[in-house]
């Protein structure tokens, strides 16, 4: 068994594969398995893989396409390792990054721990992001509102396995769907400010489209996924001001980004009401809520009551 599995799902990704794969094979922490998912690519990520790398420790894993949660899926049962982490294959991480983390967790004695990231420009300019907003030491239960995203986590695979933890497949937001409720299952985590990861915006995104994409709708589905897991665990109650500040987040905040400006989203806008009014109607006493700044909190209830054009002001400025 290997410290640690990393999971790389491919697809279409030619221009970017050889730097991520680098970043893996020459990390200071030798003792891993690099599980590469093609994900049925048409391009010729996969033969420069071969023709750049030979490393025993690179597994490649060939499967029909089904989205990047299909590969992840299949990544989790080809998997061996003691904990798993994932890495985008547009992206790649620091020298560091694993011997570092895999050494918090053996030392702190946690099945978790969370590292911060870099969010680099294709121009090369980069930013520190910190992965856990309001971090509290104290407050164990602060994982489970860090970015959802799969990367940056070193994960016990023990966890993952037992709890039959698999990404919401066909969807967009596959993240927000299971990694704040993996978070909860793990109980105890470290965090590492560091940024070990190295996040791409690429131009074109699914979060970086000038017109309204249908595919935004999905974080819908997605939190309803979220939601019903921690009410299958009997999580509700123990998780409730975490879970209510995903939706605060996800929802009022980030979702007047995706729906205010283009005329398909605005039924989206009120349907974001009725679901914060049914599932949590008392939000403004959130205790994360209220550590936000007061710009957060006016654009949350301004999207929460629909004076939309107000937002669009304040964006502006």
């Amino acid at each position: 068994m290997s410290k640690i599995s990393v999971i790389i799902p491919v697809y279409g990704v030619e221009e970017y594969i050889v730097k991520c794969i680098n970043s893996i094979v020459n990390q200071t922490l030798k003792d891993i398995e690099i599980i590469i998912v093609n994900d049925g690519t048409k391009d010729n990520s996969i033969k420069l893989i071969k023709e750049n790398f030979n490393d025993k420790r690179i597994k490649i894993f060939n499967k029909e396409n089904g989205g990047l949660a299909s590969a992840r899926n299949y990544g989790i049962k080809k998997s061996t390792g003691e904990f798993l982490f994932f890495v985008d294959s547009d992206d790649y991480i620091d020298t560091n990054c694993l011997k570092e983390m895999y050494e918090k967790a053996i030392k702190d004695k946690v099945d978790l721990v969370i590292c911060d990231y870099y969010k680099l420009e294709e121009n090369g300019n980069k930013e520190h992001i910190s992965i856990i907003p309001h971090y509290d030491k104290s407050n164990n239960k602060c994982s489970v509102i860090s970015m959802p995203g799969a990367v940056c986590k070193l994960i016990k695979l023990n966890i993952v396995k037992d709890n039959n933890i698999e990404f919401l497949e066909g969807k967009c937001f596959e993240d927000n769907a299971i990694m704040p409720f993996a978070c909860a299952l793990c109980k105890n985590f470290s965090y590492v400010e560091k940024p070990f990861y190295y996040y791409l915006q690429r131009t074109g995104s699914i979060l970086n489209k000038k017109h309204y994409d249908k595919k935004w709708e999905d974080i819908f589905d997605s939190l309803d996924h979220l939601y019903n897991k921690f009410k299958e665990y009997n999580l509700l109650n123990e998780y409730k001001d975490e879970l209510e500040y995903i939706y605060i987040e996800y929802l009022l905040h980030a979702s007047n980004l995706r729906f205010i400006d283009y005329k398909e989203g605005n039924s989206n806008i009120l349907k974001v009401k009725r679901i914060i009014k049914d599932k949590f109607p008392n939000w403004r006493k959130n205790k994360y809520y209220k550590k936000e700044s007061i710009k957060y909190k006016i654009m949350c209830n301004l999207f929460y009551f629909n004076w939309l054009f107000i937002i669009k002001v304040l964006r502006r400025k």
